[in-house]
């Protein structure tokens, strides 16, 4: 049975209040119905409809609510940052729509990127630590192990799609994977619940029940706590996830958020969900409940048992070994109350804002607190404490002295005026090449925006240790202070870890430009290379914030000489007077990401490259495409030929020939740190047109 229906006029149809009307406008030819879960195609079929007042012909309700029963979506729409428009305003403009903010995103790409890339290498190190070092095979560092493994775990099960929701215009993921992103992230924050818990009654038996500690805490009881732990939050999730699943998606696939999150995906659903919300109700008081209460009292007594330590050393010392737990605890359950337990907008027109915001605060909910586990954990307080001797010690050291050429004083002189000579090259040339990639607009192309952060990236490398190093061929004393030791192996680690990240992405660029040229103007824009500069150096960052607060927190007793010209980390490193497995580790792990993944991402994009070229028919078209890559590849073997030949060349086996190599190590050193930044801008200054 038919119907024949007129649309009277635009006011009509208000959204809302009129579903069960839209539901019976049918489209003549193949469009789907427009209904109020219809996508953007739809809305615009609706809105010619209500202009033109045209009657349609429809099926009846019944025939429809069946149809749209058995025809689900397979893909979800994702709608971060999305606005709603009120009453009409949303009928004359599609729902969805990406341009809305792209600075925004652009922002947060940049923030949540730098925070994805602490999270993976702080937690990452952290794991690390605790499997290499034997003086942490204790219960506590096994589940801080668990809980960093857990982190790492839950954010790259969204970050890397909300990552990607970032740059493309198209935020879609299919029905499968959302649901495995939904069990993902649900899995994690139900057995990191736990966990905090099974954390909590740890630090309660060492607290008060030291004596027993060993014998209760054994690793036949911390093992199956952990494993419990993720079988609870594993076994929670299967039934949440297959619960929602199950449901009925009947046209709107916009979810308002970041990712698929389940009470998001839970609106869309056209059926009941009362057995989700009570199923849901009860997974929260088992799963965050009975935890908090558990942790609750555990600190109970663990504050009583240290108010009963005569002295306030002992108090101090007691409340130490839990301070950090407590920290995590206080930031993962405060953060979820403030996220559920503020006040929602009375205000019509205050209620976007507030849902932005709400997304917001969800999503660095989700990277905050996995990214300050590893940094409060780093942080807490030894529970053996060193003896008076060995602090008094550590304490001496406020500054190092750099020894640089002062066993050769004849060659200061030649080496001043040579390394003055080619500073002044790098700044000139890098400034001059950064202000005419600037003004001319026809420079204004992702390569020479790569290589103006290159340029950028060699000043401030040099500026970093050349003017520290110039002074000190004049000064008789050669002294640099603690912090400023650190803060120059924070800059040169820094720079030099973006600059193989940068050189990857320039390879990248390469590529695109001679294998896939017509694409080159769509794939590298300006909204893709920006963000892609933008992460060489949060990784950078990132990673040297890591190693030097790996090497700061080592004690230093007595020896302060550092035999090189400047705070160079593996110098740095030899005087400690402590364990550096973990620090030799970390830097192991860092220079396979920081050197190895660039290094091969650069050697299989020539491959392509090359082989490409070799296709060309004509000399002068194979010489030409060359060319515009040919910069970029020697700039790519100087730059790892040098570091190649510093760490790969053989050592001298007669002792009385080890000065002399350590002198050729040092001045090899040096002038790799300003031989490359000087000839950057001259092979590019030199390079044929494109």
């Amino acid at each position: 049975m038919g119907c024949s229906r007129s649309i009277p006029s635009e006011t009509a149809i208000p959204t809302a209040e009129t579903d069960a009307l839209l539901l019976c406008h049918v489209c003549a030819m193949k469009h789907c119905i427009v209904g109020p879960g219809a996508k953007t195609g739809h809305r615009a079929a609706l809105l010619t409809v209500v202009k033109t007042r045209k009657p349609l012909t429809c099926p009846s309700i019944d025939d429809w609510v069946v149809k749209m029963e058995s025809e689900e979506d397979h893909d979800f729409i994702i709608a971060p940052l999305l606005f709603r428009k009120p009453a009409l305003a949303q009928m004359e403009e599609p729902e969805y729509n990406q341009g809305d903010q792209p600075k925004l995103e652009k922002t947060f790409f940049v923030l949540i990127l730098l925070m994805y890339l602490v999270i993976l290498l702080g937690n990452g190190v952290l794991i690390l630590v605790t499997i290499s070092d034997s003086h942490l095979h204790t219960p506590m560092y096994f589940f801080l192990g668990n809980l960093s493994f857990l982190d790492i775990c839950y954010t790259t099960s969204s970050i890397p799609l909300v990552l990607d929701g970032f740059l493309t215009p198209r935020k879609t993921i299919s029905f499968s994977a959302c649901a495995v992103q939904m069990f993902l992230s649900f899995a994690m924050g139900a057995t990191e619940c736990v966990l905090l818990g099974m954390m909590a009654f740890d630090r309660y038996v060492a607290i008060c029940n030291p004596l027993r500690y060993p014998m209760v805490m054994s690793k036949a009881a911390y093992v199956p706590m952990a494993v419990s732990s993720w079988l609870a939050g594993g076994v929670n999730s299967l039934v949440q996830i297959s619960l929602a699943v199950q449901l009925p998606f009947c046209g709107d696939n916009v979810i308002n958020h970041f990712t698929c999150e389940i009470l998001a995906v839970l609106k869309l659903a056209c059926a009941d969900i009362s057995i989700n919300v009570i199923s849901m109700g009860v997974a929260n008081v088992i799963f965050l409940g009975v935890p908090v209460l558990f942790i609750f009292v555990s600190y109970i007594f663990i504050l009583t048992t240290i108010l009963r330590i005569p002295s306030a050393e002992g108090q101090r010392k007691a409340f130490s070994t839990c301070s950090s737990h407590l920290t995590v605890v206080v930031i993962f359950y405060g953060t979820i109350l403030f996220m559920y337990a503020k006040p929602k907008s009375k205000d019509p027109l205050g209620e976007d804002k507030q849902d932005v915001s709400d997304k917001l605060i969800s999503l660095f909910y989700g990277v905050l607190t996995p990214m300050l586990n590893p940094i409060i954990y780093s942080l807490r307080n030894k529970d053996r404490r060193p003896t008076m001797e060995s602090a008094n010690q550590t304490a001496s050291v406020t500054e190092f002295i750099l020894l640089g050429l002062s066993a050769h004083p004849k060659l200061v002189s030649t080496f001043f005026v040579l390394i003055l000579l080619m500073y002044l090259v790098i700044l000139l040339g890098n400034g001059v090449l950064i202000l005419v990639t600037i003004f001319d607009s026809h420079l204004h192309t992702p390569m020479y925006f790569f290589l103006g952060n290159l340029s950028f990236l060699d000043i401030c490398y040099t500026t970093s240790s050349v003017p520290l190093i110039l002074d000190s061929f004049l000064t008789p004393r050669k002294t640099i202070p603690f912090s400023a030791c650190a803060v120059q192996m924070f800059l040169s680690f820094a720079m030099g870890a973006t600059e193989c990240v940068l050189l990857g992405m320039m390879a990248f660029d390469r590529y695109v430009a001679i294998c896939n040229p017509l694409r080159y103007p769509m794939v590298m824009s300006k909204a893709a290379y920006v963000p892609m500069a933008a992460s060489s150096w949060a990784a950078g960052s990132a990673a040297s914030i890591v190693q030097t607060s790996l090497a700061m927190r080592l004690p230093f007793c007595g020896n302060n000489i550092i035999n090189h010209f400047t705070c160079e980390i593996l110098a740095v490193l030899k005087l400690a007077c402590a364990d550096i497995s973990t620090n030799v580790v970390s830097m192991g792990v860092t220079n396979v990401i920081f050197l190895g993944i660039p290094v091969l991402f650069i050697f299989v994009s020539y491959i392509f490259i090359l082989t490409t070229i070799l296709r060309i028919p004509s000399a002068e078209g194979r010489r030409k495409a060359f060319s515009t890559c040919s910069a970029h590849l020697t700039v790519v073997v100087v730059f790892y030929g040098t570091i190649l030949f510093m760490y790969g060349k053989p050592k001298s086996k007669d002792p009385l020939g080890a000065d002399k190599q350590d002198l050729s190590d040092k001045l090899i050193s040096l002038f790799y740190g300003v031989v490359t930044p000087m000839l950057n801008p001259i092979i590019y200054s030199l390079r044929k047109r494109t």
